[in-house]
């Protein structure tokens, strides 16, 4: 998987490089590049089109040559097998190149068949060995060959680098470490390295330890007064504080049911009021015994509350369903979403909207969601298309991404949005007279899916926690994680891409978000953590707020955020 993940990097590095522009006085000529052919494993399927959006954007020549156009491909079934064929699909093509190939990967060695075709019936074969490591320095240097000795293009003098062609990068914090795509561009870190940044850093604000151990936090304005409140959830009870003196003072503290587990926190304004109605998702705890019984299946048990007066106030408990806010589209306005558990599954019904009739909360509008969607585990970006794309956090800890139409175009190959919050699926079978817990299958609940356009340049992102552990790598139900990093990801119109993350945090990140934290007139993010003591100290965890300054009046329209190419 190490050697799948480094070639799908390098090649969305690759894919979106735009070689200089030529001048307009030629006129220009046409080629097309098939995709290529993949003899190998099928994890490796995917570097058909990435190899041939790499020759698409390493041959393209500015006015001097230009690709015909993927779409103008549709009508080819296979790549040629001969010259003739080659000429054949060159005329139906009316190119004056053709580009095809193959790769062939055996192990960890790889062959590389380059084939081009011109429209005066010459024509050039490049093969080439390597291993699997240097199987896309070797496509670089093919198409490198093919630019210069087929197409007479002159590779182009590196600039020099002085101070005054450095541009700045628009670093809304320092603790936030972008990547590195551009020539003499001024970066903080290589993303590629990892680095823990030290208690006094500057822009970022460390909380002391809170008496819990938090399972979701929340900021926002639930009693409508201009002033933020920061929300904590634990396993039963719910607290609410406010920054004051750059601390955080208790404000109110509600103790929930011993009998249910809560699992997320949200804010929304239901009424277009200014107040926001806390949203708080729960479960109804069964011991081992309960949970494996077809008898006794998961059961949600939901409160919303009010802010008022310093006090929180119930407004009604027992909600038969799980909810969720997610920004939906068209509009990407924050929506209330909710989902009922099932008797067999976890979540056997559908996801809909929740909305308030003559005071009571009922479901409302269906919402269109890929099967093994829920209410947890879903958020929406928009693309380069003006439309947008369904972002979907696996059972694996992957982001699946989906079209409109629900249909799977692209996974990450890294986890994101890992917690430890799990419970029981009801539906697990006993072992046979073993210890049950050998045979218990969980479902845990991912980290929150925060969208956000903080350049202000109309496309979305999502900010996501990615863990860090060595243990994780090994152990599947591994859950306690000694570090995490918060990444934005972009969808580039191949994949999520990295646009920036934090240093690592030290702790097990359990929530994170965007609001102003402190009231002070200037975005943070946020990171909800809990502290980690060791595998061993599992009662000693305690709940803690790392923050960072997010100073947008640095975003500079001139110098936009530097995104991985």
């Amino acid at each position: 998987m190490g050697c799948v993940r480094v070639l799908a990097a390098l090649l969305m590095a690759l894919v979106l490089l735009v070689p200089g522009r030529a001048s307009a006085e030629e006129i220009a000529k046409t080629f097309a590049v098939l995709p290529f052919t993949i003899n190998g494993p099928e994890k490796y399927q995917y570097l058909s089109r990435g190899i041939q959006d790499m020759m698409i954007s390493r041959l393209s020549w500015g006015e001097h040559l230009d690709h015909i156009g993927k779409d103008k491909l549709a009508s080819i079934s296979a790549a040629p097998e001969s010259e003739k064929d080659a000429a054949q699909v060159l005329s139906s093509l009316g190119a004056n190149y053709l580009v095809w190939g193959s790769v062939t990967i055996l192990g960890d060695q790889c062959s590389i068949d380059l084939r081009v075709k011109s429209d005066d019936n010459k024509f050039w074969p490049r093969n080439q060995q390597t291993d699997i490591g240097g199987l896309i320095p070797a496509l670089e240097g093919m198409a490198k060959s093919v630019n210069s000795s087929i197409f007479m293009r002159a590779e182009p003098k590196a600039p020099q680098a002085t101070a005054q062609a450095e541009t700045p990068v628009n670093r809304m914090n320092p603790e936030l470490i972008f990547n590195e795509n551009k020539q003499n561009q001024k970066f903080y870190l290589n993303p590629q390295f990892r680095y823990s940044g030290g208690t006094d850093t500057p822009g970022r604000w460390r909380s002391p330890r809170l008496p819990f151990t938090g399972q979701g936090m929340i900021v926002g304005d639930p009693d409508g007064d201009g002033q933020n409140e920061v929300l904590f959830i634990d396993k039963h009870d719910i607290y609410v504080y406010r920054w004051d003196n750059a601390r955080l003072q208790l404000i109110d503290h509600y103790e929930g049911s011993r009998r249910v587990e809560l699992l997320n926190v949200n804010l929304i304004d239901l009424d277009r009021s200014g107040k926001q109605t806390i949203a708080v998702s729960g479960i109804i705890a069964h011991n081992l015994d309960d949970a494996m019984s077809r008898n006794s299946p998961n059961q949600a048990s939901s409160l919303m509350l009010t802010f008022e007066n310093g006090k929180l106030k119930v407004q009604e408990d027992g909600l038969k369903f799980f909810m969720n806010v997610v920004k939906v589209p068209p509009t990407f306005q924050p929506v209330l979403l909710a989902q009922k558990a099932g008797r067999l599954r976890i979540f056997d019904s559908p996801v809909h909207e929740l909305i308030r009739m003559s005071g009571k909360f009922q479901l409302g509008k269906r919402v269109s969601l890929p099967e093994k969607a829920n209410v947890f585990n879903v958020t929406f970006v928009t693309d380069d298309d003006d439309a947008y794309k369904l972002l979907l956090v696996n059972s694996s800890d992957n982001i699946e991404v989906y079209t409109p139409r629900n249909e799977l175009i692209a996974t990450t190959l890294d986890q994101f949005a890992g917690s430890q919050l799990g419970f029981v699926i009801p539906d697990t079978m006993r072992g046979f007279g073993t210890s049950a817990d050998q045979y218990t299958n969980m479902y845990y609940i991912p980290l929150r899916l925060v969208t956000t356009d903080l350049n202000s340049d109309g496309k979305m992102e999502v900010l996501v926690n990615k863990n860090i552990s060595v243990a994780a790598q090994f152990f599947e139900r591994y859950r306690f994680f000694p570090n995490g990093e918060i990444h934005s990801l972009f969808w580039d119109g191949v994949g999520m891409s990295l646009s920036w993350k934090t240093r690592r945090i030290k702790g097990t990140v359990c929530d994170y978000g965007l609001a102003d934290i402190d009231n002070d007139g200037t975005m943070d993010l946020y990171v909800a953590l809990n502290t980690y003591p060791g595998d061993s100290g599992f009662g000693k965890r305690r709940a803690m707020i790392v923050s960072y300054r997010l100073d947008q009046s640095q975003m500079d329209p001139n110098t936009p955020i530097v995104r991985e190419n």
